[in-house]
């Protein structure tokens, strides 16, 4: 079978390696043909060779791929049967191969309604909607966004979606081309920290979701943002510790909420219907494929942001 291995930062070779098959599976496991993969901002630090406790697979066969469409060769779980088409999460990011060995309780049974690369679209669509189980009820409140990239996206369409009477989006790059379609009210161009900073306090938001992660002060910036009483919801990828601005927080009488994605079979089953009901989540999201052959270049490009750019996909 093919599978990708990086030899250094920002580069794969693609080998030829023998191919797992069922008697290599574990209880409660499936072995799974790769369809259709899709890129998340947490695989761009393991592409670039970061190695840090949040990425100890980098630089292993098949890394850095999580977000996977694939059929069923063989199962051992009671819910599949090989010719499934299932969507999920793989283990240890390996799903830039051909063939790859997983927990059953990572994936979901597909039905025919979405191709394959659209539905690449409900595994991050499954873990937003995980994220919004931790929050009070949106319908009616303000929300604002930090970060408009492909997962920051997600967060305003579905606040939206919920019901959220206002969403602001704030990014450094210039999401406007976007920003309505995908339920935005008020798309901001430029830094976090200006625009926090520049509210007045009948313009706080009632609820402030960090869709950036990685630094410490966009978490900051949420709390000089965050309304009297209001949530911050953290879900950008976190480093292990940070200076927090306690003060601010405990006057404010904030509240925050963290949490990654646990019941995989209850959400993966939510995001596939979310998606059929939502048209622009099959026609506006994936703004670009690759060939497997491509992924390198195709990781370059997720890595660089820019106007009209969103969820890139992978195909065999």
């Amino acid at each position: 079978m093919w599978q990708l291995q990086q030899p250094g930062p920002a580069a794969f070779d693609r080998l030829s390696v023998p191919a797992p098959t069922a008697e290599d599976l574990g209880e409660d496991e499936v072995l799974l043909r790769f369809a259709c993969g899709a890129i998340c901002g947490s695989d761009i630090p393991k592409f670039l060779g970061h190695l840090d406790p949040d990425n100890p697979y980098t630089g292993m066969p098949g890394v850095p791929l999580h977000e996977l469409v694939a059929r069923v060769e063989a199962s051992t779980s009671a819910r599949f049967a090989p010719g499934d088409r299932v969507v999920g999460i793989v283990a240890q990011s390996r799903g830039l191969a051909e063939y790859v060995v997983n927990p059953a309780r990572f994936v979901h049974r597909l039905d025919d309604r979405l191709s394959d690369v659209e539905a690449t679209v409900v595994q991050p669509v499954s873990t937003v909607l995980s994220a919004f189980g931790n929050v009070g009820d949106v319908a009616g409140r303000s929300v604002a966004v930090l970060g408009l990239g492909p997962l920051g996206i997600l967060f305003a369409q579905i606040a939206k979606a919920r019901g959220a009477r206002h969403v602001t989006g704030v990014d450094r790059v210039d999401r406007s081309d976007v920003g309505a379609v995908f339920g935005i009210d008020e798309v901001v161009t430029g830094e976090v920290r200006a625009w926090a900073s520049s509210l007045s306090e009948d313009e706080r938001p009632e609820l402030v979701i960090d869709a950036i992660g990685h630094r410490q002060e966009i978490v900051a910036d949420a709390v000089t943002a965050a309304g009297f009483g209001g949530e911050i919801l953290v879900f950008g990828l976190p480093e292990d510790h940070y200076v927090f601005p306690m003060r601010t927080f405990f006057r404010k009488s904030l509240t925050l909420w963290a949490g990654a994605t646990q019941d995989w079979e209850r959400y993966l089953a939510e995001a596939e219907r979310h998606v059929l009901e939502h048209e622009v989540l099959r026609t506006g999201y994936i703004t670009e494929v690759y060939p497997v052959a491509d992924a390198a270049e195709a990781y370059r490009r997720y890595a660089t942001p820019a106007p009209g750019r969103l969820k890139i996909a992978l195909v065999p």
